[in-house]
């Protein structure tokens, strides 16, 4: 991938309806040359789709939950094909050591939470398993160090960005049917047309465009192009499990200056915050931690490594959007 085709990705990665000709006159470029970069992109499988990621609070979800599961091995696959049954449950995966499940679930009460463990407990042999409620997320696709000057500096925290999101207002904005309708029709092809929007939704293409400005200008939801994260060097996906001693605010700015950090949500339960990022070889996986373990605040961060093997489209469908 090239330089250029480097500072267009990351463009559509922080908006995926990014025009062409708004990423040339951005970048400096000609509309055309844009136009035939994303096309080559496309072809290598660098990029595979587009998709979105929404605010669950403000589409009515009390919570989202991370649970992990520890279960004897030879009830793994049973465990993956009944959690994924389950209404409630966003994802469900097991990596490198099978028994070891994590689990996304979406919640629209707390009660579910206890529901889920509950009848994972009664229906499998469980030997370990930890929850954490993510209370607020900070979502960083845009910070993978895919341009190489950013690669090549390292970790001399010069890669600030500013909040894509305008939230003013959002906490009273209603999500109703057509809203809904909307996200789910993104969340499937995140570059859709509008006109082809609006007929899917039953609603005018100015209609559709109009609800889909008001729910991205709230911080409600988010189109950002999917990539396929090996095509471009990467090949692990690190959770560092995080205990602090101090107010997370400060702590999460001096983390988002760390290069290939691409989220960070604050928890209760276990620890206080889960920070993920994306890691191309082990020398950067110790290279981040060594930067994380120098933030003022941390005290403990257990690390997590899954592989990016099974990631062909990331990120996947409906994560969770920045809420601060």
């Amino acid at each position: 991938m090239s330089v250029t085709q480097a500072k267009i990705l990351k463009e559509l990665i922080a908006d995926g309806r990014n025009s062409p000709d708004k990423i040339a006159k951005k970048l400096g470029l000609s509309k055309e040359s844009v136009k035939k970069d994303i096309t080559k992109m496309e072809k290598k499988g660098i990029i595979t789709g587009a998709t979105t990621h929404i605010n669950y609070r403000l589409f009515g979800y009390k919570a989202v939950a991370h649970i992990q599961i520890n279960v004897d091995s030879h009830q793994a696959d049973q465990l993956l094909e009944y959690l994924q049954k389950m209404p409630e449950v966003y994802s469900a995966y097991s990596e490198w050591i099978k028994g070891n499940v994590e689990v996304v679930a979406t919640l629209k009460t707390l009660e579910q939470l206890s529901e889920i463990k509950d009848s994972v407990k009664r229906n499998f042999s469980v030997l370990e398993m930890k929850t954490a409620i993510w209370t607020d997320v900070k979502e960083m696709n845009d910070n993978l160090a895919i341009i190489p000057e950013i690669r090549m500096k390292g970790f001399a925290g010069t890669n600030k960005k500013e909040s894509l999101q305008n939230k003013s207002g959002s906490r009273d904005i209603v999500i109703d049917q057509i809203d809904q309708k909307i996200a789910d029709k993104l969340a499937e092809n995140g570059r859709i047309s509008m006109g082809t929007l609006g007929k899917e939704v039953g609603i005018s293409s100015e209609t559709a465009k109009r609800r889909y400005e008001k729910l991205k200008e709230n911080g409600v939801l988010k189109v950002t192009v999917q990539i396929n994260p090996y095509k471009i060097g990467y090949r692990a996906l690190c959770i560092f499990f995080t205990v602090t001693d101090e107010k997370s605010e400060s702590i999460i700015e001096k983390i988002g200056d760390i290069p290939d950090i691409i989220s960070v949500m604050k928890t209760t339960g276990d620890y206080d915050l889960q920070i993920y990022a994306m890691v191309q070889d082990i020398e950067k996986l110790l290279a981040i931690q060594k930067e994380i373990g120098k933030v003022p605040g941390i005290i403990r961060s257990d690390v997590k490594i899954s592989g990016l093997g099974g990631f062909k489209k990331w990120p996947s469908p409906r994560q969770y959007i920045s809420t601060f």
